[in-house]
């Protein structure tokens, strides 16, 4: 990699670089051009670094770590039309780059709605709903729990920004055949989070028991955002009340008036507390909410 005058270059491709659009604990994202054919692109560089922003991790984990995500979204581009894609990827020594697609995220869209003080009209719902319902289908037919399903987590590429693209796999997780669910570290965005991924004392605990059905518990929340413009655990405030919350729940999920009965219907469904009443993401697809017209 090297990098001159806001030039990096990656492979054979070159790319201008310009500003930062996210961080995580290990890696940085950057908005640019590929210089080849003047398109918009993300550029993910990942520090192998030991050490960095307090995190035990090494070297050698931090490099498995990055294939291991390039290994997954290369595989999940050619199966699944809702994924991020990459074109381009390298490393050095030091850092590992990824080139991907870039969009804004559709929680700018839920915040440019409540700012204009509107409600997202059903038929934007529904199409932008029923996108992120079919990538998560994909994942799961592939055996993939995502394990982070919310807003920031859906990009919006092509024409008008009208196709949506599931990104970050980093808390994602492999099932077995004929298996919904299994111990794995408890991990996410508390509004988000399912019930039967925390603790009957109301915190995450090293192995909680879950799968497929948890992605379809933050479905059912970003499509209750989407429709009432703010998410059910909201009013609690800080990430403690709502985990706490989530491990005392037992009852269904409260579910405001709605006049679309069908809306009300699946949003019954996807929230329900016990994860084995909930619908997988196919029977979602084939709900009359999705289904007819709107």
């Amino acid at each position: 990699m090297t990098n001159t005058n806001r030039i990096l270059v990656i492979g054979e491709s070159q790319y201008k670089v310009e500003e930062e659009i996210g961080h995580g604990l290990h890696s940085t994202v950057y908005g640019g051009y590929d210089l080849s054919d003047n398109n918009p692109v993300a550029i993910k560089v990942v520090n192998f670094a030991s050490g960095i922003n307090g995190s035990s991790l090494s070297t050698e984990a931090r490099q498995h770590s990055y294939w291991k995500e390039i290994e997954l979204l290369l595989y999940l581009q050619n199966i699944n039309p809702y994924v991020i894609r990459i074109f381009n990827h390298d490393q050095t020594d030091r850092y590992g780059m990824i080139v991907m697609e870039r969009g804004g995220t559709f929680r700018d869209t839920l915040i440019q709605f409540l700012r204009l003080g509107m409600r997202m009209p059903l038929s934007y719902v529904q199409k932008f709903w029923s996108q992120m319902v079919s990538a998560i289908y994909y994942m799961h037919h592939a055996g993939i729990v995502h394990g982070d399903c919310k807003p920031e987590n859906f990009i919006q590429v092509g024409k008008h920004g009208g196709t949506l693209r599931l990104i970050d796999m980093g808390i994602s997780f492999e099932l077995p055949p004929n298996v919904t669910s299994r111990l794995h570290a408890a991990a996410g965005t508390p509004d988000y989070v399912a019930p039967e991924m925390v603790h009957p004392s109301g915190v995450f605990t090293e192995r909680a028991k879950f799968g497929y059905k948890a992605d379809v518990w933050a479905l059912g929340i970003i499509l209750f955002e989407m429709v009432f413009g703010f998410r059910p655990l909201q009013y609690l405030g800080n990430s403690e009340r709502k985990i706490s919350f989530l491990g005392r729940l037992r009852r269904d999920m409260n579910i405001p008036y709605h006049p679309d009965r069908e809306l009300r219907d699946i949003l019954r469904r996807c929230l329900r507390s016990n994860h084995r009443r909930r619908p997988d993401t196919e029977e979602i697809l084939n709900h009359p909410f999705l289904t007819r017209p709107r």
